[in-house]
């Protein structure tokens, strides 16, 4: 009995997420396929919390990804980075959220408090920390929604290098990863991630720490495949190792659910252009990236050095 009423307690008293389809939205499968435009995303004046009567995760929050921008994100533990995706993929709504336009998360143009879950979580791509997989076949993990052919995900497979592996299975993409998720090591597992999201094709790809708990191998894998697959895409990086985002197009440090930072690696970790080493020592990224040792902090500014004469070459061609 006890049971029973604790059930039903959850059932009248959790908080329940917004409408996962808004009547507008209706069998407009177009609309949904291009809701993200271009890919920008703008985080305009955020709060959110995670309880009532709590202080704030994240705080007056205001940044603008540029269409296929390369953002990483940094911070100390606990500064707001995995709250910026709760928000993005409202998993929690934000706060003090009014029909202004002068506050919200906004895809493509669009404020995305103002649609269903469905569309705005369907437009984006997540690897996450933990390797997602679902109970069922590979083939189903891969293409959850049976959208693609089996020619589609034996090419994915190949790109991710499990072809092989999964071609010496008794039963190939239809092995059920249920029973044999022990053969898959967790690099394997994040690979399967990483074939769902080039098969989805999104604008946006989200990566929470996706290689933290990968070797490093594997990590180099991911990295080499993120670039190649999502060149014209819009991606943000929460980042465990500086060097995977020195090449980035802009940095986003958080502190204390603020945005303390933003800008190119270069110009956070210079006093002015043109210098050839760490010169901004003030600065929290400098100081995260000198964190890592003299080192590995010179090769990360050699990364964000090169990127940023690149691109003023690039600018002026």
């Amino acid at each position: 009995m006890s049971s029973a009423v604790r059930i039903f307690n959850y059932i009248k008293d959790l908080p329940q997420e917004k409408a996962y389809v808004k009547s507008k939205e209706e069998n407009q499968e177009n609309f949904i396929q291009n809701f993200a435009g271009k890919g920008d995303v703008l985080f305009k004046n955020i709060s959110l919390k995670y309880r009532e009567n709590t202080d704030p995760v994240i705080k007056n929050v205001t940044f603008l990804i540029n269409s296929g921008e390369k953002v990483g994100c940094v911070g100390r533990t606990g500064a707001g980075k995995s709250s910026l995706i709760q928000a993005l993929f409202r998993i929690h709504e934000i706060e003090d959220f009014d029909d202004s336009q002068k506050t919200g998360i906004f895809m493509g143009g669009k404020r995305i408090q103002d649609y269903g879950l469905k569309i705005v979580r369907n437009s984006m791509s997540i690897i996450p920390q933990t390797p997602f997989v679902f109970s069922g076949t590979i083939r189903n993990n891969l293409d959850p929604l049976n959208q693609y052919t089996d020619d589609q995900i034996i090419e994915v497979l190949k790109d991710i290098e499990l072809f092989e592996l999964v071609s010496n299975l008794p039963q190939g993409i239809q092995t059920d990863m249920t029973n044999v998720g022990s053969l898959f090591s967790t690099g394997q597992k994040q690979l399967i991630c990483l074939g769902r999201c080039i098969l989805k094709k999104s604008k946006i790809l989200v990566l929470d720490e996706a290689t933290a708990n990968v070797d490093m191998k594997t990590d180099e894998f991911i990295q080499k495949k993120i670039k190649e697959k999502f060149s014209d895409c819009t991606v943000f990086t929460i980042a465990h190792r500086l060097n995977t985002i020195a090449d980035y197009d802009k940095i986003l440090v958080m502190e204390k659910g603020e945005v303390a930072e933003y800008d190119t690696p270069y110009n956070l970790l210079v006093q002015n252009v043109g210098d050839n080493k760490i010169t901004k020592h003030q600065s929290i990224f400098a100081q995260m990236v000198k964190k890592t040792g003299h080192a590995n902090s010179n090769q990360i500014f050699q990364i964000a050095y090169e990127n940023y004469l690149k691109k003023q070459h690039d600018s002026v061609q």
